[in-house]
């Protein structure tokens, strides 16, 4: 059997292939493989690994002080398995080691790992790294000495299966060994219990050796780092004493608590009055007391990001949501404005340039025929001018061409006239509102600035450090405000959009502040999966995963929450704002309305002034 280092043949081999590996400590032992002849305890090795954990991928750690005949017979047996195993030492530095492991090795589901022992293997696991967790941990003791003890060692707490072959005696007779079996229940009294002798009739696949350590909380009572400020998720109930919760996260709780027995007590708000995040070396908020282990979990609104990962253990997602950006809406435009809305700026721009056009030609046509039909440019733009005022024209030219010139332009003005006078009506009735941004990029381009409540999120240092231009726009022109009673009131003066979580941002703004001309952006920062945090390597949180998918699956998280929007929101809340701002648009005429009308008799009467100024001055020239 050829031995190569671990780091050296997993650089060689496919992800998630790990072949059989001893390291150097133990390669260097010269032993021929050789079964002996064991005793009945060691057999029950052999059954367990060639029967329940036959076909599985293994990580078998070996104590140096083993007896030859067990180190043989360990060898012997690892030999003939045609599964991946890696071999460690448990003499060797446990940090070290863990450190040059691929993270599937050190934790997960599809490893099981066996510590066969004589003497105590806590040294070895307590330096390993917090990333050393497995599923499924098997400890088989060759001593004569009952080592009960470390299945209450907080070093394996966060083991999900652990399990415990020692030699034991029969009750009925002090001589006779049996491999007997052993397991904690943390949830009771951190009791140790038998699982019974060693049978390989009764222990035949995986799950029968490795019992369910919590199949029940047995009443526990978890404590949770919580806020009681988070709407719709987690609030302060309207109809119960103060600390007690209401809102999605309390539904979940109370559902999964029905069937794994617990109990739960909520924390009105952080010490800190921060919500979570890494600073100065050290966690802050509701995760920094999940941290420090003040807390065994927390279920506020937190998307899940890497270096939380890396951190604390996250549950499944249960629903996806991002940070939404909350603005006033621009007022309307001023009304007497509406009598140029019916045309967008290029439209009269072009209008303008066909009437300097249309003069220049007609007037061109006036000099070369032999009697002038308006004789000048004075004469002309009125009368061109009559029909794009819908007004009849008093003599046609006499030349044909000319005529049908004239006629051409008298069709184009028909045209846009009527065009001009149909979306008149609806310009003067209507309110006529500014554009609204609703993208990051528009409103990273705009003047606005943005701001936020400094409860410590993540997304001001990631909007500042983001290679997104937009998000770092947005992060260039962020302010913080540490009061959180005013840091609402900036958006209110029409300069800065708010960003809060979504759901939050939007109840809290209509509620809480009572606004109701304000508008969120269709897109949202940082859109993420939710996820409650655990302390890392937490043994039981499976059991709150299983719970979870199940809430997902049958509708019952969007059902939650829709219903406790509504709480706060009213029912078909997004229906009645549409519907509000169609009434809104249905009224009778007033003189408000006809300001545009007014303008434009206003236009025309100056017009007027200037024309009939314009024809005094030239007659009295004409009279000099």
């Amino acid at each position: 059997m050829q031995f190569l280092s671990c780091r050296r043949l997993l650089l060689m081999l496919p992800p998630f292939l790990i072949l059989s590996l001893v390291v150097k400590s133990l390669a260097s032992r010269n032993i021929v493989p050789s079964m002996g002849t064991p005793d009945s305890h060691l057999e029950s090795l052999s059954g367990i690994v060639e029967g329940p954990l036959a076909g599985w991928n293994a990580v078998f750690y070996l104590d140096p002080s083993l007896e030859a005949n067990v180190w043989e017979y360990v060898r012997g047996l690892l030999v003939g398995r045609n599964t991946s195993h890696v071999l460690v030492d448990l003499g060797s530095d446990g940090a070290l080691w863990s450190e040059e492991q691929p993270l599937e090795l050190l934790r997960g589901a599809f490893m099981v790992h066996v510590v066969v022992f004589q003497n105590d293997p806590t040294p070895f696991f307590e330096a390993v790294s917090l990333q050393w967790n497995p599923k499924y941990l098997l400890f088989f003791s060759v001593s004569n000495e009952s080592k009960s003890n470390l299945l209450l060692e907080d070093t394996f707490k966060g083991i999900e299966r652990l399990l415990l072959v020692e030699r034991t005696y029969l009750a009925s007779s002090t001589s006779k060994l049996i491999p007997g079996m052993f397991t904690s229940f943390p949830f009771e009294e951190r009791k140790i219990k038998s699982v019974g002798s060693w049978s390989n009739t009764k222990f035949v696949s995986r799950e029968d050796l490795f019992v369910d350590r919590f199949e029940s909380f047995r009443g526990y009572e978890f404590q949770l780092g919580t806020w009681l400020d988070d709407y719709p998720y987690l609030y302060q109930s309207k109809t119960k004493p103060e600390g007690y919760g209401d809102g999605l996260e309390v539904e979940m709780l109370d559902a999964m608590a029905n069937v794994l027995d617990y109990k739960y007590n909520l924390t009105k708000e952080s010490p800190d009055m921060m919500w979570g995040a890494f600073e100065n070396g050290s966690w802050n908020g509701m995760l920094g007391m999940v941290h420090r282990k003040e807390k065994n979990f927390t279920v506020n609104y937190f998307v899940i990001t890497g270096e939380r990962i890396d951190a604390f253990d996250a549950t499944v997602s249960y629903w996806m949501e991002g940070f939404g950006m909350s603005l006033m809406s621009p007022p309307p435009l001023p009304k007497w404005r509406g009598a140029y809305y019916p045309f967008t700026s290029s439209v009269w721009l072009s209008l303008g340039v066909t009437f300097v056009i249309v003069l220049i030609i007609m007037s061109i046509q006036d000099i070369l025929q032999p009697e002038p039909f308006l004789r000048d440019v004075g004469s002309t733009w009125p009368y061109l001018l009559r029909a794009m005022f819908n007004n009849s024209i008093p003599r046609l030219p006499k030349a044909q061409w000319q005529r049908l010139f004239v006629g051409s332009w008298w069709v184009y003005c028909f045209i846009v006239t009527i065009a001009y006078t149909a979306n008149l009506i609806a310009f003067l009735t209507i309110p006529v509102f500014p554009a609204r941004i609703q993208t990051v990029q528009q409103l990273a381009e705009s003047d606005y600035r943005v701001f936020m409540f400094d409860y410590g999120e993540f997304v001001p240092g990631a909007l500042k450090t983001s290679k997104d231009p937009y998000y770092r726009a947005l992060g260039d022109k962020m302010d913080l405000f540490q009061n959180y009673n005013n840091s609402v009131f900036p958006m209110l003066d029409g300069t800065y959009a708010y960003i809060e979580s979504f759901s939050y941002n939007r109840i809290l703004v209509y509620v809480e502040y009572e606004v109701e001309n304000s508008y969120m952006l269709r897109e949202q920062l940082y859109p993420g999966h939710l996820c409650w945090y655990f302390q890392k390597n937490t043994a039981w949180k499976y059991k709150f995963d299983r719970g979870i998918r199940r809430l997902v699956e049958s509708g019952l998280i969007a059902h939650w929450i829709k219903v406790k929007t509504e709480d706060f929101l009213g029912r078909d809340f997004d229906r009645k704002q549409k519907l509000r701002a169609k009434e809104s648009e249905n009224q009778a005429l007033s003189l408000e309305h006809l300001q545009g009308v007014f303008f434009i008799l206003a236009v025309s009467w100056a017009a007027g002034v200037l024309v009939f100024a314009g024809e005094v001055l030239r007659h009295r020239l004409d009279l000099d």
